[in-house]
C-alpha cells in the first residue's frame, strides 16, 4: 500500500507524493525527500530532520523507525526541518 503524503520543504513549497510504502525507514523517505527539494533548487544540501505535522505541531521522526510505526498515515503532512543550530559566516 502507498501513503499518499504531503512533504514541506524549508520553504513551505509542498511535494505531493505516493512513492512510499508504510514500511520505508523514515531515513529513507528524509534523504529521497532532500534530494527531491535540492534537484529543483529550492532546498541546498545540508543536514535535516524530518518531522510529522499534526495539530500544529511538528514532532520530530526517529530515522531508523518505519513511517507505520512512527505515526504516519495516509494523508499525513511531513516538514523538513533544518538539524540544530545554524550559524551565520
Amino acid at each position: 500500500m502507498e501513503l499518499d503524503l504531503t512533504i514541506r520543504a524549508t520553504n513551505g513549497a509542498n511535494w505531493i507524493t505516493e512513492d512510499f510504502h508504510p514500511n520505508q525507514k523514515v531515513d529513507v523517505v528524509r534523504r529521497k525527500s532532500i534530494d527531491h527539494f535540492v534537484d529543483l533548487g529550492i532546498m541546498t544540501p545540508g543536514g535535516y530532520l524530518l518531522a510529522l505535522v499534526a495539530g500544529g505541531q511538528a514532532r520530530e521522526l526517529p530515522d531508523s523507525e518505519d513511517l507505520a510505526d512512527a505515526g504516519v498515515v495516509p494523508g499525513s503532512v511531513l516538514a523538513l526541518v533544518v538539524r540544530g543550530p545554524q550559524v551565520d559566516g
